[in-house]
């Protein structure tokens, strides 16, 4: 039983069981089998264990999606250490920060971004994926045996350690194990209908917590297929789709948006298309009866979680989205949810206040932040630092992140919910809802706009219709419109508020 927990054990399973079958392969490139995938994962696990790593030693990776970043996690979780991928769109100080906050031994990457944080790493072991010569991964692994290390991995063993994306101060280290990574896949596999036929494409970084954790391991423990996708555009997304006939797909709304409005899904036969996972930010209405349009035989699964919680929480199921308008969805069936009050009591049904989970896939602790970690537990929840409310059916209601509620007139305003009623109109592509300081109202609800392209909007014009939608002291006060290449929207496809923040106190202040 231990052995199907962990990682290892069901890339071992499979290759004996799917041994010529497709694990993974890369959009425009090479394809491996299972039975290679696990040969080649077998050989860095041993080159790796030559090298003196071991149970607990933190091993980097810095890479795009591609077929060896996969095969390193794999081998490195077989010997018990613990995997630290890092987002290579970090600044060379913020990845070397990762790299030593997280203790790493030894940094598998691309020779481009080693070669921009090597400086800052006092003598760290690099080893080079895309090489051929020097310390790269081929003489790295040359002439190791090809079969199982067998060292002993239990269920309760970290497996990797995911950093959050530190906007709202110094980005911390999810722990999280290999039971963890597990459940949350069993979540997955039962609860959104996945299948050992698929063949599902991740449009999303390998050091993302939902493209790891949420499609690529849920495929690998079925036997399924995994299709990579190096750097996301609509156009390559959808030849994608098309060419390797792609069952089922994740991204943030943003990214879906961009999708649907690319002439070329006009163009293609996306009829493989089953299951499109939506997380990251609501998806409008107007969004999701476009995508309907287009691809009518997709259902849309909106899905809600943080990487603490390994990561997803919640699913609304095409099914329910009639019945629960406005929900985030229930709890997956290994989850429990419940809503805290500011003095951490249990509020009542339809009561809003904190989300607060339970549940298998926790994470075990923010690495080397005991601090960081007694914090956002209480009584063994993890608080999500969320806002919303449960309803009598079970599904959870989305208010806003705590730290994004505006308190304007001595009132609360939740910016989703003012974010979801502007995004219903047609001429709106993206929109961030800010509270900047008021001499007057302490907060001044902000809209920040970006228009669809070819679209007319003036700020009148969407003030009016939010007072249609909205509360008279939810309509926002101003509206800054700007380009589309300058809302800061990042890898994981969610706009950047204190970013966005900073920039425009900036533009008060000049």
């Amino acid at each position: 039983m231990v052995e199907r927990m962990v990682v290892g054990g069901h890339v071992e399973h499979n290759a004996r069981r799917f041994g010529s079958k497709i694990a993974i392969q890369e959009a425009q490139g090479r394809a491996w089998s299972y039975a290679e995938l696990n040969a080649r994962a077998n050989r860095i696990a041993h080159a790796l264990k030559d090298a003196g790593i071991g149970h607990g030693d933190k091993i980097g990776i810095l890479c795009d999606a591609r077929l060896e970043w996969i095969a390193v996690y794999i081998g490195v979780v077989k010997l018990g250490a613990v995997a630290v991928p890092i987002n290579y769109r970090l600044t060379p100080d913020e990845m070397a920060a990762n790299l030593r906050g997280a203790d790493v031994r030894i940094l598998f990457g691309l020779g481009s971004l080693i070669d921009c944080v090597a400086p800052l790493l006092d003598g760290m072991r690099a080893i080079r994926v895309d090489a051929v010569d020097g310390d790269c991964l081929a003489r790295f692994c040359e002439g190791r045996a090809d079969g199982d290390p067998g060292v002993a991995v239990a269920g309760d063993d970290p497996n990797v350690i995911l950093f959050t994306g530190g906007t709202t101060g110094r980005a911390k280290g999810v722990v999280l194990s290999h039971a963890n990574l597990f459940w949350n896949s069993l979540d997955e596999i039962v609860d959104t209908d996945m299948h050992e036929r698929d063949n599902t494409l991740l449009a999303t970084p390998l050091h993302h917590s939902a493209a790891l954790n949420c499609w690529l391991l849920p495929h690998l423990y079925l036997g399924a297929t995994a299709t990579l996708l190096p750097k996301f555009s609509p156009e390559a997304m959808l030849r994608a789709i098309a060419t390797h006939r792609v069952t089922n797909a994740f991204s943030p709304p943003s990214m879906a948006r961009d999708v649907y409005l690319c002439p070329l899904a006009r163009e293609l036969d996306l009829s493989s298309f089953q299951r499109w996972y939506i997380g990251g930010g609501i998806l409008a209405p107007l969004d999701r009866d476009a995508i309907h349009e287009l691809m009518p035989q997709v259902r849309i699964f909106y899905q809600y979680g943080l990487t603490e919680a390994g990561p997803i929480v919640t699913v609304l199921k095409e099914e329910d989205y009639a019945r629960a308008p406005g929900s985030i969805g229930r709890a997956f069936i290994n989850f429990e949810i419940k809503i805290l009050r500011e003095d951490l009591s249990d509020a009542a049904l339809l009561e809003e206040g904190e989300i607060a989970v339970r549940g298998p896939a926790v994470m075990k602790e923010y690495y080397k932040r005991p601090d960081a970690t007694a914090e956002v537990f209480h009584d063994g929840w993890l608080r999500t630092g969320d806002t919303g409310l449960l309803d009598e059916g079970g599904f959870v209601h989305f208010r806003d992140r705590l730290k994004d509620m505006i308190k304007t007139g001595g009132l609360n305003v939740y910016s989703q919910e003012v974010e979801h009623a502007l995004a219903k109109h047609p001429a709106v592509r993206e929109v961030a809802i800010l509270g900047l300081p008021s001499s007057k109202w302490g907060e001044e609800v902000t809209a920040v706009v970006v228009r669809h392209d070819g679209a007319t909007l003036a700020a009148e014009e969407l003030i009016a219709f939010g007072k249609r939608h909205l509360a008279a002291y939810k309509v926002p006060k101003a509206v800054i419109f700007i380009p589309y290449p300058e809302m800061p929207i990042n890898y994981s496809g969610k706009i950047l508020k204190r970013e966005l923040r900073q920039r425009l106190m900036a533009d008060r202040s000049n």
